[in-house]
C-alpha cells in the first residue's frame, strides 16, 4: 500500500496532466512525474482510484484510466473549451461544470446535444461566474436515481 504523501502526488500529477494535455497520462508518464519505475507507477493506479471512493475508474478492464472527475478520458456528448481550445471531455453534465476551478481566469464552455433530443446546449463561464446558457431554457437532469449513482456511474 502507498503511502499517503505518494497518493496525493499521484492524484495531483493525474489532474494536472489532464489539465494540460487533455488526457489521462499513460502510467509510464506517471512514473516520469512521480519518479518511480513504470511498474510502481501501473501498480499505484488501482489504489488512487479505491483513494478517490469510486468516483475514478478504468477503461474497459485495463490499466487505462476511464475517468478522473471531471474529466473524462474517453469522448462524451460534453465538449470542453478553454479560452477557445476544444481539447477535454467532461464526464458528465454536472461534473464539467467543476472544470471552472482548474482554469482560472479563462473562459471555460461546455458544448453537449441533449440525450433525449439531440438538441445542442452551451454553458459558458469564468472563475465559477455564470456567463451564458442556451438556450435559456436549458435545465440538467440525471437520469439515474440519486441512491443508485454508484450502481451506474460510468453510465450517468
Amino acid at each position: 500500500m502507498a503511502d499517503a504523501a505518494l497518493l496525493q502526488r499521484g492524484f495531483t500529477a493525474i489532474m494536472e496532466f489532464m489539465v494540460e494535455h487533455g488526457r489521462a497520462p499513460h502510467y509510464t508518464e506517471l512514473s516520469k512525474t512521480l519518479e518511480v519505475s513504470p511498474s510502481a507507477a501501473r501498480d499505484l493506479l488501482p489504489e488512487l482510484i479505491e483513494a478517490a471512493g469510486g468516483i475514478c475508474w478504468f477503461a474497459n478492464n485495463t490499466r487505462y484510466l476511464g475517468s478522473w472527475p471531471p474529466f473524462s478520458n474517453s469522448p462524451t456528448q460534453y465538449h470542453i473549451s478553454v479560452d477557445g481550445q476544444r481539447r477535454w471531455y467532461g464526464q458528465c453534465g454536472l461534473e464539467s461544470l467543476a472544470f471552472s476551478p482548474l482554469f482560472p481566469g479563462k473562459e471555460v464552455q461546455i458544448d453537449a446535444l441533449t440525450l433525449t433530443t439531440a438538441d445542442p446546449i452551451t454553458v459558458r463561464y469564468r472563475d465559477g461566474e455564470l456567463l451564458a446558457v442556451s438556450p435559456e431554457t436549458a435545465v440538467c437532469h440525471v437520469n439515474v436515481p440519486l441512491k443508485r449513482w454508484m450502481d451506474d456511474l460510468p453510465h450517468t
